[in-house]
């Protein structure tokens, strides 16, 4: 074979692929976007989302709060979770999301000394689901029970708030913790969520632990690999292939086709994601489940804003399905 049909073939396999990426994207809002059914007991679908504060774009025409908060709670109307991490909630939006969701109780304070103002990572859970055994906001720092303390090496305060859940239908209890780990500081992104996981298996009395949040590190990052020698990623646990885009951090950038999961998959172990602001590859909200956890299903939630190209957040949602191996909670003592 001469270089020329060499590189003729070499060409239209590139753009066979690119044909082939273009009309997944083309049909993947679409998959995304259907009605959802709730899970089904003994299922439980969890979400994470990073929802940016209000205050950082109230003067922009297209991404300001009260023009995309509608937007964004139809996402997660649709993909209809039981319970929810959201990031980067502030007083405003919290109360907002609670006349909303009037059906869910929230839980977590915010993260400055008072506990009521700056950003909050509250937990949200269906209240004809489960009941709450425990729940409460600590602070990912060396002295985690003194209200805005920063921790290591953060540049901020950064708090998990959590909940210990027994589902009503099955007893089964299970620890939801959420957090919104540092931008700048490695050690407090490795020691704060090292403290999350031991704490939440304190506090469900070894219950099955899932984390979620906006951790601001890559898979292969030191504080992913550490987590990870404790608790497994749902991306990679789903028993039907996980759907959506690669990235997650979208910082507001509009792409017509997305780098699907699929897609990022095929590249190697720490070639998955790249750095930059607008990068198609940057996947920093996760979902970890226990060992012994099913995960059914996981989705990046890459969708629109209806008919615009802009998105409800800088960043999707992620969601998952789960199955625990639970922990039966305890039966209430006669009197």
């Amino acid at each position: 074979m001469n270089i020329t049909n060499k590189i003729i073939i070499a060409c239209s396999a590139v753009f066979t692929v690119a044909g082939v990426f273009a009309e997944d994207a083309a049909s993947l809002r679409k998959k995304l976007g259907i009605i959802r059914t709730q899970a089904q007991s003994p299922a439980v679908r969890v979400m994470s989302y990073n929802i940016r504060y209000s205050a950082g774009d109230k003067n922009s025409p297209d991404n300001n709060w009260s023009g995309r908060k509608e937007d964004l709670a139809k996402i997660i109307e649709n993909e209809n979770p039981d319970v929810i991490g959201f990031q980067e909630v502030l007083p405003n939006q919290r109360k907002w999301l609670e006349e909303r969701f009037p059906d869910y109780t929230f839980v977590g304070d915010g993260r400055n000394s008072n506990r009521k103002s700056g950003e909050a990572s509250p937990v949200a859970f269906r209240k004809n689901r489960f009941n709450m055994v425990k729940m409460g906001t600590f602070w990912l720092s060396e002295t985690p029970d003194k209200p805005g303390s920063k921790g290591w090496d953060a540049a901020l305060p950064r708090v998990c708030s959590y909940a210990v859940l027994c589902d009503v239908k099955t007893g089964k209890k299970f620890s939801f913790a959420n957090c919104h780990t540092d931008h700048r500081g490695e050690q407090a992104r490795i020691k704060g969520m090292l403290l999350i996981i031991e704490r939440m298996k304190e506090f469900g009395n070894g219950a099955p632990v899932v984390l979620v949040g906006d951790h601001n590190c890559f898979e292969h990052d030191k504080p992913s690999m550490e987590v990870k020698k404790l608790l497994k990623d749902a991306l990679y646990l789903s028993e039907t292939p996980p759907q959506g885009s690669w990235r997650t951090f979208t910082f507001w950038g509009w792409f017509d086709d997305e780098m699907t999961i699929a897609e990022a998959l095929k590249k190697p172990f720490g070639k998955r994601d790249v750095p930059g602001d607008f990068s198609k590859l940057k996947r920093i909200d996760f979902i970890y489940v226990s060992e012994g956890t099913r995960v059914l299903d996981y989705r990046t939630l890459s969708l629109p804003r209806p008919g615009k190209k802009l998105y409800p957040s800088d960043h999707f949602p992620v969601s998952s399905t789960l199955i625990f191996n639970g922990v039966e909670s305890e039966k209430p003592k006669e009197n």
